[in-house]
């Protein structure tokens, strides 16, 4: 069953494992380089967003699928540079790396513009991502759905989903949940990637 991410007690490990969910998921972009550190804060920042949200599925009480998203991600780096000393120790190794710390300046700056094409929708699927071994269970689907609903609950009439062009399994399933391509963009130089919208 699909629910929110536990604010308060019992919070950061949800968040730990949410992280290390990414990383094994999402381990193609370039955000799973940076490190547990780095995305455990990262969906804590989310979960504590007001104009954002987490939700998980467990199978005993383990996190086996999440999906996030929210109003864009201006605010919730904004969140993360709250936590500084937190941040700045997850960044650490990064920033030994310029080619790192580039594409860390990319994102931000994208993550800034809001609408990155005409029309498109203030409101964004961030990330989802289920365990291999509960794929084909309908979890991503369920979780897809909840956002779904929590679009609609905000008053968002459409949202959207940036895809890495490389991540053919991604844009077969988000076709399949009734997303259609809108435009093609590019986040990192030289790396294409598909915005999606979906209506709501």
């Amino acid at each position: 069953m699909v629910e929110e991410a536990r604010k308060g007690r019992g919070a950061e490990e949800t968040y730990r494992e949410v992280a290390l969910l990414h990383m094994a998921g999402i381990s193609d972009g370039f955000l799973a380089t940076l490190g547990v550190r780095f995305l455990t804060l990262l969906y804590e920042s989310i979960d504590n967003d007001p104009g954002s949200a987490l939700f998980v599925e467990r199978v005993d009480g383990r996190v086996v699928g999440f999906v996030s998203g929210g109003r864009g991600m201006a605010s919730i780096y904004r969140q993360m540079l709250r936590r500084w000393p937190r941040l700045l120790l997850a960044l650490m190794p990064a920033l030994a790396s310029p080619s790192k710390l580039h594409r860390i300046l990319e994102i931000v700056l994208f993550s800034r513009k809001q609408k990155p094409v005409p029309g498109c929708p203030v409101a964004e699927l961030f990330s989802i991502a289920v365990d291999p071994p509960y794929r084909g269970a309908g979890v991503a689907a369920r979780l897809y759905e909840r956002i779904k609903q929590r679009f609609t609950t905000d008053g968002e009439s459409a949202f959207c989903i940036v895809v890495g062009d490389g991540l053919l399994p991604a844009h077969r399933f988000y076709q399949n949940m009734g997303a259609q391509p809108m435009a093609k963009i590019s986040v990192h130089n030289g790396q294409g990637s598909t915005l999606y919208r979906h209506d709501l």
